[in-house]
C-alpha cells in the first residue's frame, strides 16, 4: 500500500467534528513523486502554494506544541476544494479532557490548503504599517514582511508561551534580513491594544479564533477597529460574514455579485474591509460557500445588528 498506514488525523481548526474526510497517511519514506502517485490514486489534485512557508523546529512551551508535519494528507481547500498535499507543520494546544489525566492535543493552526487559502488575501493586499492580531505560527506575518508594499509588521499576541515557542522554533530565521527587520512582536491583548500616535495602522489582519465564523468574531473585529483605526481590514473568514450580510441586505440573497458585496460591506458590516479588485471576489465567496455546504459545515455567521456600545463589548 505504497508503504503507508492510513489513520484518522485530528481535524484542522474549522473542520466539522463528525467529518471523516481528513486523513493522515504516515509514510515510512516519501517524496514528491510518491505524493503525485497517491494523489492520482485518490483522484485528487496535488496541492501546492507559492507563498513562503517557514522552516520550524519542533518543540513545546506550556500547553503549546509545534508539530513538524511531513505526512501526506487529504484535505479541502477553503476555495479550491478536495486535494492532496504533503502536510506542513501545525500548532497544537493541550486541553483538559474528561476521563484523561494527560489531556488531549487540539489543533489550533495547521498550514493546510484551508488555512492558507483563507488567509492569503491578507498578505497579498497588506501595505504600509500592517498589524496582525494573533501570532499563531507566524506564517501570515512572514508573508506580509516579504511583501514589498509592507513597511512594518506589528504582531499582537497575548500568550507569552506562544511567543516563546515561536522564537524557539526559528520560523523567521529563513526570512531575508530586510523582512526580519520589519517585524516586531508585542505581548498584549488584541482586544485592548492601540497603536502609538506616531505609528498609525494602514492594514489590520485579524485571526484570533480556533474556529472559522465564531459567533463573537464580528463584534471582536469591530472592537479592535475602534482601538486601531486601520485604513483597511481583512479577517479570517470574512467571506462568510460578507455572505451573511448579503443575505440580510439584498433583495435577491442568492445572488453574490460585486454590487451586493459592496452594499453588504458598506451598509451592513460598516467596516473598511478589503474587497479585492484583482480577482473575481464574488466567485471566490460563492466557492467558499459551496465548499462548506459540500462538507456539511455551517455557512451562516452571526454579524449582528449591533449598537456602538455592543460592538465594543468583549466577546466570550
Amino acid at each position: 500500500m505504497l508503504g503507508c498506514l492510513i489513520q484518522l488525523l485530528t481535524k484542522p481548526r474549522g473542520a466539522h467534528p463528525s467529518s471523516s474526510n481528513f486523513y493522515r497517511l504516515s509514510l515510512f519514506n516519501f517524496n514528491m513523486n510518491q505524493s503525485q502517485i497517491i494523489a492520482a490514486a485518490l483522484g485528487k489534485p496535488l496541492w501546492s502554494t507559492d507563498s513562503f512557508v517557514p522552516r520550524y523546529r519542533s518543540g513545546e512551551c506550556g500547553p503549546w506544541r509545534i508539530n513538524p508535519g511531513g505526512q501526506i494528507v487529504h484535505d479541502w481547500g477553503y476555495v479550491s476544494g478536495p486535494c492532496v498535499l504533503a502536510m506542513l507543520p501545525s500548532l497544537a494546544r493541550k486541553v483538559e479532557s474528561p476521563g484523561s489525566s494527560g489531556g488531549r492535543w487540539e489543533t489550533w493552526m495547521s498550514l493546510t490548503p484551508h488555512e492558507i487559502e483563507s488567509q492569503e488575501l491578507g498578505f497579498r493586499h497588506a501595505y504600509g504599517h500592517t498589524v496582525i492580531m494573533g501570532l499563531g505560527m507566524g506564517w501570515i506575518a512572514a508573508n506580509c514582511a516579504i511583501n514589498p508594499r509592507v513597511t512594518r509588521v506589528t504582531i499582537v499576541e497575548r500568550d507569552p508561551d506562544v511567543i516563546r515557542l515561536f522564537h524557539d522554533s526559528g520560523a523567521f530565521d529563513s526570512l531575508p534580513d530586510d523582512a526580519q527587520q520589519k517585524i516586531a512582536i508585542v505581548n498584549a491583548d488584541a482586544m485592548e491594544w492601540r497603536p502609538a500616535s506616531t505609528t498609525p495602522v494602514n492594514f489590520l489582519y485579524v485571526d484570533i479564533w480556533l474556529h472559522l465564523a465564531e459567533s463573537a468574531a464580528m463584534g471582536q473585529v469591530s472592537r479592535m477597529q475602534e482601538n486601531v483605526q486601520a485604513e483597511q481590514i481583512y479577517f479570517w473568514g470574512q467571506e462568510l460574514a460578507i455572505y451573511a450580510a448579503i443575505r440580510r441586505a439584498s433583495k435577491d440573497p442568492a445572488a453574490i455579485t460585486a454590487d451586493a458585496i459592496g452594499q453588504a460591506v458598506n451598509d451592513v458590516i460598516a467596516l473598511p474591509l478589503l474587497v479585492p479588485h484583482d480577482l473575481d471576489y464574488a466567485n471566490m465567496i460563492e466557492a467558499v460557500v459551496q465548499n462548506r455546504i459540500a462538507r456539511r459545515l455551517r455557512v451562516e455567521m452571526d454579524i449582528g445588528l449591533q449598537t456602538h456600545e455592543q460592538r465594543i463589548t468583549p466577546g466570550t
